[in-house]
């Protein structure tokens, strides 16, 4: 405890540093935006980032060849224009000629120009095995990789710097939603210079071109980052960012950083749980009457999937999860109605589709499971499952989501399921259930790209984990197939995917909870902040008026 006080006590003298005095006067730096992150930040490389609080901090130090717009629409980034070529599978990049990495006199980096070099090596990075990013699954079945294998070592990477402006992607078969691939965090460009000199210790020291620069980071206590003067960005004229920095807490105490917010040290507050929702919001989910007139509200529609996620290898063939008919038992029994109202207080939309959520255009939706407890008393009966000599059901989940899985208990509870509960940190949810050491856990998935093949690539077989997504390690040759038909007409496309989502909710290698809504407070004088439906958090045009 008194380690941790001390830190935050050098923290503050570091800031009073910078600012001018130790008792730092906030109206002299309030051009710098506050914000608390309650979840974990474990590294700021973007070939290993996990998690939304991790996207959130590396999209202001790194960019892209793309971006999404707040309306889902991409647009240039380090990339002022490409082509598509008529067979849809070479793509042309065409980059800007004034993006710059950030200046890094420890890694010898000073007025160093973004070529294509540098997106071959980021990409190469990657891909690499070697790596061992997480997101090296975003290439598979897209280009060949076969470079990285001892038979085809001499076949040449599918990502080649024509010269220092122009990037070439080769794809190995079409497939319609590359360019979104491109707009995450995993395909942000790096220097080769600077990971080279660093080694592992680049996710505290990131370098990247964004609109801003990583100053001071006290891991699990304040992050600083720092306008970068060079940034290429304007608006209306005017150079980016307007801000002169961000500062990040890491309270983990939702209660706590909201009454910071509430006080005034804090510009912005994202999301609700259980400890603080009726003191915010009524039932109807709009903001209550003495709160209306301090704060702005931002609800949304939010790409982001919550969800119960069984593991139905072989490896747990005698667990009674591994039977389809106990797994479509647990989907009739839950009341997602009741759920999204008096435990959301309206911020969600019931799960009664399939796994992708609401707000893509043009996706038929599937129908999914609505509530019946009767119809789960049936087909735990046609199971043949005598659940009281089966092996004990344990659902694994963070103190965050507590309320939620407790009310799934009791609904299970009702219809004859005896669930016992396993509370644990999500680091070692993520661990435990990358080597098969849970098959039943809370979990969700936040859109990468706006595309349901983002959410259905959580259940093709080539990505079981933990090489991909496919956390269920569900298998279904009909869905490969279905999966593998990305070249064909839009139409037949949707028509595929839309399939694709009814075979999850057949086979049931998940629990449907609720689609959610991204919940935004800022206060007035924060101005640009806009919402978007993968509820990313874009500061670069953000501005303080007050």
């Amino acid at each position: 405890m008194f380690q941790k006080s001390l830190t935050i006590l050098v923290f503050v003298h570091i800031l009073g540093g910078m600012f001018g005095c130790k008792d730092v006067d906030k109206s002299k730096n309030r051009n710098y935006f506050y914000y608390n992150e309650d979840q974990n930040i474990t590294t700021l490389d973007p070939a290993f980032v996990k998690s939304q609080s991790e996207n959130w901090v590396v999209a202001q130090l790194f960019e892209g060849l793309v971006e999404f717009d707040d309306s889902l629409h991409l647009q240039p980034c380090l990339a002022k224009d490409w082509e598509l070529d008529s067979t849809n599978l070479v793509y042309t990049f065409h980059l800007r000629g004034d993006a710059y990495f950030h200046d890094n006199a420890v890694s010898g980096l000073k007025n160093t120009k973004i070529t294509a070099k540098d997106f071959v090596y980021s990409f190469r990075r990657i891909a690499d095995p070697a790596t061992a990013s997480p997101g090296s699954w975003i290439f598979n079945d897209k280009m060949d990789l076969s470079c990285f294998s001892n038979k085809g070592k001499n076949t040449p990477f599918p990502v080649i710097a024509l010269n220092d402006s122009t990037l070439r992607i080769i794809l190995s078969k079409p497939f319609a939603p590359f360019l979104g691939i491109l707009a995450m965090p995993y395909c942000y460009v790096i220097p080769e210079k600077a990971v080279n000199h660093y080694g592992s210790a680049f996710r505290s020291n990131p370098v990247g071109s964004g609109p801003f620069m990583l100053k001071i980071w006290e891991e699990e206590v304040e992050m600083l980052l720092v306008k970068n003067e060079n940034y290429y960005g304007t608006q209306n004229g005017k150079s980016l960012p307007y801000l002169d920095g961000i500062v990040i807490s890491q309270i983990r105490n939702k209660q706590t950083a909201f009454m910071n917010f509430a006080q005034g040290r804090y510009d912005f507050f994202n999301g609700i749980d259980a400890s603080i929702k009726d003191e915010l919001l009524t039932k109807s989910g709009s903001l209550k009457q003495k709160y209306q007139e301090r704060f702005t509200l931002n609800v949304a529609p939010f790409l982001n999937t919550e969800f119960l996620g069984i593991n139905i290898d072989p490896a747990f063939k005698s667990h009674p999860l591994n039977n389809k008919k106990i797994r479509q038992a647990i989907n009739y029994a839950i009341d997602r109605k009741k759920l999204v109202i008096y435990l959301r207080n309206n911020t969600g939309f019931e799960g009664v589709h399939g796994f992708v959520p609401p707000g893509i255009p043009d996706y038929q939706y599937p129908k999914g499971y609505d509530y019946n407890p009767e119809k789960a008393k049936t087909l735990i009966k046609e199971s043949g499952i005598d659940l009281s000599k089966a092996p004990k059901i344990l659902l694994t989940t963070t103190q965050d989501y507590l309320d939620i899985v407790v009310f799934v208990q009791k609904e299970l509870k009702a219809v004859g399921i005896e669930m016992a509960i396993d509370v644990r940190p999500g680091s070692f949810i993520r661990q435990a259930r990358k080597d098969q050491k849970i098959n039943f856990f809370r979990a969700s998935w936040i859109a990468d790209y706006p595309d349901p093949e983002n959410y259905l690539a959580c259940f093709f077989s080539p990505n079981f984990s933990p090489a991909g997504p496919n956390y269920s390690h569900y298998y279904n040759p009909v869905f490969d197939s279905l999966y593998n038909r990305q070249d064909t007409s839009i139409s037949e496309r949707n028509n595929n995917l839309s399939k694709m989502d009814s075979l999850i909710v057949d086979d049931a290698p998940v629990i449907f909870l609720y689609y959610d809504k991204s919940v935004r407070l800022v206060q007035p004088y924060v101005k640009g902040l806009g919402s978007n439906p993968q509820n990313s958090l874009k500061l670069k045009t953000v501005r303080k008026e007050f």
